[in-house]
């Protein structure tokens, strides 16, 4: 049982009557770079160059059973009076958008970070590509924040329009991870059967990401702490997403200087 007192210093959800036109065209805002990854997928199969994006698709549809979650611990949430329901948990309605949405912006993007780092990239690339990718985040969310098809509540540190920036940090890692962990497994996969583990490894790379990085935050959004409390979190957060990016960039970059394992067993000669 919660204590009735802690429960109360909780931050609580707003009660939200889900615009209808908005959620229309939201939803079909984020279904039209779903539409482009599922016509590029197609053509990899028909082309012979293999289901794996369209595996990574499916991963990211299935990530976004974290949403939840996620958006219990962060503070978030969807108008809930009239919404198109994918999927209820945690005390929270899930719309049909999250999995279109997830299916693209961590699988397709996790595609595409693992053909980048294919083809090669630099350590300072690694982090360019995450700053890009939340842009992309930001791009997508804001109009649904206007439009209040959901908001994030409480606290919420370096919030511009409605979307607080850690967010973006946080999500844009996922694909990051994602690509970093296909491309040092693909040798391992091969091009049978054993192609299917990608799919696992979207919802994987989500939780690592969020759990890495975003606890911070949720120790103290979830508290009856001020603004200073969430803004030294959110500090912390995006420490840890920088150096989570640089983790992966020592795995993928082609630049990283591995250093030598060797240990010398001699003696250094005396001096004088």
């Amino acid at each position: 049982m919660i204590d009735q007192s802690l429960a109360a210093s909780f931050p609580q959800p707003p009660h939200m009557t889900m615009p209808q036109g908005a959620q229309l065209w939201f939803t079909i805002w984020l279904a039209i770079p779903l539409a482009a990854v599922l016509i590029i997928a197609v053509r990899h199969l028909v082309t012979g160059r293999g289901p794996l994006l369209l595996y990574c698709v499916i991963g990211g549809a299935i990530a976004s059973a974290l949403e939840a979650v996620v958006n219990v611990l962060g503070t978030m949430i969807y108008a809930e009076d009239g919404i198109w329901t994918a999927y209820s948990t945690f005390d929270r309605q899930i719309p049909i958008l999250i999995p279109m949405a997830y299916a693209w912006f961590m699988g397709g993007q996790a595609y595409l970070s693992y053909r980048i780092f294919r083809r090669g990239i630099s350590r300072r690339g690694v982090f360019l590509l995450w700053a890009a990718f939340c842009v992309v985040d930001a791009v997508i969310e804001t109009p649904g924040l206007l439009a209040n098809v959901y908001v994030y509540y409480g606290n919420q540190p370096f919030d511009f329009w409605g979307f607080p920036w850690w967010y973006a940090w946080a999500n844009s890692l996922v694909p990051i991870i994602a690509g970093a962990a296909i491309y040092r497994l693909r040798s391992f996969y091969g091009t049978g059967w054993r192609l299917v583990g990608v799919i696992p490894l979207i919802p994987m790379a989500d939780g690592a990401a969020y759990a890495a990085v975003s606890w911070p935050l949720w120790s103290t959004l979830n508290t009856g702490l001020g603004y200073w409390a969430t803004y030294l979190a959110g500090l912390i957060t995006l420490a840890l997403s920088c150096y989570l990016l640089w983790i992966v960039s020592v795995v993928v970059a082609r630049d990283t200087q591995k250093p030598s394992l060797e240990v010398s067993t001699h003696e250094p000669a005396p001096s004088g």
